[in-house]
């Protein structure tokens, strides 16, 4: 059996389980148990630094138990009241650094710490934006910067955080086509519409030598946490016979699916896009959506999210609104 998975009791945790001592103990976090154990009658109103600390205990212990583990296994290895447990694990799937997973009982996975990905080399062959050939990762800038002006401006998103999400190294972000290659979240205020509008949009990039219907089926999968997806396709002016049969069966796929489709002879020029197909707005599970957010933005864009959600409602943003855009 996995550890940590159909190991846990859907009774409540009882006696005092922070004296108990787990396989594999190491002694010397003893002293670490009852330093934290002296604080967690009085978790309300606790220090930033006190947090942190039993946040990184909770981490710690996760690691140990070989990065995931079942929920009442954690109480009892830390030796916590339930209700510090569940507030300290809160706090990290919010940060982004656990996921939540089933089993008996429910249980929590550790979410890899994003490394910084080294600078990509130059393309050699990509002469220019427009070039014929051009490798995935050099559209994600010239898209991503289309996305967050011309084409913002056109669909009126007054506020809006723009991320690459592709760029996140080897980063577990929750498994195969989790990650869009861009993320774009928006709040939008409208006329006749009590309250705003939120929405996060994702996109699939694809260069001219990967189009097919597999960008489709990502881009849905994208939508389990997302209000509308999007696949956008490179295809140069001169496209061939095999390219165009290829991006009609995309379009079919597509119009099935409620996914839309940008294709661009110029990832750098918003007058060579062409919208096809409607796409669906759907209302995600509130609890995906926020896992999303957490595991795929960067603390910048969190923060900025964070803020709109303060301002108050019903009121209007000016006619040419900020735009914030983080790496």
């Amino acid at each position: 059996m996995e550890p940590g998975f159909g190991d846990d009791s859907t009774s409540p945790v009882s006696g005092d389980i922070s004296a108990q001592r787990l396989p594999g103990d190491d002694p010397s976090r003893d002293h670490r148990r009852a330093g934290l154990a002296s604080i967690l009658s009085s978790l309300e109103g606790a220090s930033n630094e006190v947090l942190a600390a039993l946040e990184e205990a909770l981490i710690d212990e996760l690691a140990r138990q070989g990065g995931r583990a079942g929920n009442t296994t954690l109480i009892r290895s830390l030796g916590w009241p339930g209700e510090t447990y569940w507030s300290i694990r809160d706090r990290l799937v919010d940060q982004g650094r656990l996921t939540l997973g089933r089993g008996r009982g429910g249980s929590v996975r550790a979410v890899e710490t994003a490394t910084e990905p080294a600078d990509p080399e130059p393309a050699a062959a990509a002469s220019s934006p427009a070039s014929s050939r051009l490798r995935e990762d050099d559209l994600y800038d010239p898209v991503a910067g289309v996305l967050r002006e011309a084409w913002a401006n056109h669909l009126r998103y007054r506020e809006l955080v723009l991320e690459v999400t592709a760029r996140q190294g080897k980063r577990d972000t929750g498994g195969k086509w989790t990650r869009p290659d861009v993320t774009l979240a928006t709040m939008t205020t409208l006329l006749y519409v009590p309250g705003k509008v939120f929405d996060v949009i994702t996109f699939e990039v694809k260069p001219i030598d990967a189009i097919d219907v597999t960008a489709v089926y990502e881009a849905l999968a994208h939508r389990r946490a997302a209000t509308r997806s999007y696949v956008w396709l490179h295809v140069p002016e001169r496209a061939s016979a095999v390219t165009k049969d290829a991006l009609y069966a995309v379009l079919a796929e597509a119009k099935r699916h409620g996914i839309r489709v940008i294709s661009g002879s110029d990832p750098s020029n918003y007058d060579t896009l062409e919208e096809h197909v409607e796409a669906i707005r759907v209302d995600p599970d509130p609890q995906k959506l926020n896992e999303f957010i957490a595991v795929q933005l960067s603390a910048g864009s969190k923060d900025e999210l964070l803020k709109w959600m303060r301002q108050g409602e019903g009121r209007h943003q000016p006619a040419q609104a900020s735009k914030t855009a983080f790496p």
